[in-house]
């Protein structure tokens, strides 16, 4: 078979081309550390890649929540726990067995009256804690503070007296009581056939406050309300401050109870957090391993390239053969 200089350059050029375009595509990879810029170059791992970069999306967004979940939570414990300090203040200093002798005189009783007054509105600022422009005990009403003391001593959560006989607005604060607010940090996010949040499939961040001072008698706030008029009659009545005092123990245990199941949340939000993280770093690692490339390989696989692209261009001046040209002075 005859080789012919047209077919030897034919071919040198389809060479080199193939060379240039292998050491562009060596190039870019070098400078974006990336395996592919477009989807053509790699269908399969655009496609992979794709897929795994809005679950790492969806996962950070996750996580975000679940941080400002915590922030919130965080605030809820703290008002709670400043709550339970004032309980433990008014055990520790007006007991019924802190009654006796001349405590029972009226000035002293009207001093002690003064002070669990302070330490009763105290209590109610803890209940209007915010985090944020948020009220964190105002179930789903947040953005309204949900607690307001009279100076008669009625308590109000949102606009309705927490002593209230009334049926239809007993039945409101019972649906108070009930609110929740759901957030999707991972669990599942599911609803109903009637179009509500299934509970076990998303985060409730709700915490009305009078589920956590109760309702009627039980309230906490109104009972230290009660023992204060106790202590500012003029004759004091030790049975009936024994009697509200069993109440207030009843309404610090309440109040104990829910530190523990906010407990019981936190623990969740650590062990789901951790479960997030988890996961965050394993689609970062699956993404770099498709999408991205190792830096030495990649700069190792350029050296190469430019070396052939190199070499290419030093044959191609001994391909075309000496014509007359050549030897003509």
């Amino acid at each position: 078979m005859r080789i012919t200089t047209n077919m030897l350059m034919r071919n040198y050029q389809n060479s080199l081309s193939k060379n240039i375009g292998g050491l562009s595509e060596a190039r870019n990879a070098v400078l974006t550390g990336r395996r592919f810029t477009k989807a053509s170059e790699d269908p399969g791992g655009a496609l992979s890649a794709s897929l795994l970069e809005r679950k790492y999306v969806r996962n950070k967004s996750y996580l975000t929540t679940l941080t400002e979940v915590q922030s919130k939570q965080d605030a809820q414990e703290d008002a709670i726990m400043q709550m339970t300090n004032i309980c433990k203040t008014i055990d520790r200093d007006y007991s019924v067995s802190a009654m006796n002798g001349s405590n029972q005189e009226k000035s002293i009783r009207a001093t002690y009256a003064a002070a669990m007054k302070e330490l009763q509105r105290s209590m109610v600022s803890s209940l209007n804690a915010q985090y944020g422009d948020e009220f964190v005990f105002a179930g789903a009403g947040g953005m309204k503070a949900p607690f307001e003391l009279s100076d008669s001593g009625v308590l109000t959560y949102r606009g309705i007296d927490v002593n209230t006989t009334d049926p239809a607005e007993l039945a409101k604060l019972q649906e108070y009581s009930k609110e929740g607010t759901y957030v999707d940090i991972g669990f599942g996010l599911n609803f109903d056939s009637s179009g509500e949040v299934v509970p076990s499939s998303a985060f409730n961040t709700a915490l009305p406050g009078i589920n956590v001072v109760g309702l009627g008698d039980k309230n906490l706030v109104t009972t230290i309300g009660k023992m204060v008029k106790v202590l500012e009659a003029d004759t004091f009545d030790r049975d009936a401050y024994a009697e509200l005092w069993t109440d207030f123990r009843e309404g610090t245990n309440t109040l104990n109870d829910m530190t523990t199941k906010l407990g019981t949340k936190t623990t969740l939000l650590e062990a789901t957090k951790t479960r997030l993280t988890d996961l965050d770093l394993s689609l970062s690692t699956q993404i770099d391993s498709i999408v991205n490339v190792d830096p030495a390989e990649a700069i190792m696989n350029f050296s190469w390239a430019n070396y052939t692209y190199t070499t290419a261009l030093k044959i191609g001046t001994n391909i075309i053969s000496p014509s007359l040209l050549d030897f003509m002075r």
